[in-house]
């Protein structure tokens, strides 16, 4: 994946944010360190709208280097950014505050799944379900076909003249 396509993906994602969150203004400059998609961009509130764009940030208050992949775990909460701060996967220059408040702004929570029944109650409520339908009307045994006789047949006779005098 190339670094636009990567970054277009994380800007659809992460990219909506309810603003009435941000109390402060912050310019975050993201480097992704991979060989593949390794590049630039910077996530800020500054002064306007919230702003994703690939692009370096001069006047930022933190630089954050990590690769795309521990980026993207971080962001949908498969991995923790101090954790990963402390294993060395993320390095923050400046402000890290700024980095930790951006991580719980964009942040997506996963999904809660639903419960699932175990496979023996299923099978039970199946069970009921069966038992409870009205059993089938019973068929009167068939009648055992009698033997046909050969066909007779019957052959018209034609009348004529002579016979009806």
């Amino acid at each position: 994946m190339t670094f636009i396509e990567k970054f277009n993906q994380i800007k659809r994602k992460y990219g909506k944010i309810d603003e009435s969150k941000l109390t402060e203004h912050f310019a975050v400059q993201v480097e992704m360190t991979d060989e593949d998609c390794g590049g630039i961009f910077y996530i800020a509130y500054m002064n306007g709208p919230f702003a994703i764009e690939p692009y370096d940030y001069y006047d930022n208050t933190a630089i954050v280097r990590v690769s795309s992949k521990v980026l993207e775990n971080i962001l949908s909460c498969k991995a923790d950014p101090m954790e990963s701060f402390f294993a060395g996967a993320i390095q923050v220059e400046g402000d890290i505050s700024h980095a930790l408040m951006l991580v719980d702004l964009m942040k997506k929570e996963p999904k809660p799944r639903k419960p699932r029944k175990a496979k023996t109650e299923e099978k039970a409520v199946v069970a009921e379900v069966k038992e409870e339908k009205k059993p089938a009307k019973e068929k009167a045994p068939k009648k055992e076909k009698a033997e046909k006789k050969p066909a007779v047949r019957k052959t018209a006779k034609k009348t004529t003249k002579k016979d009806a005098e």
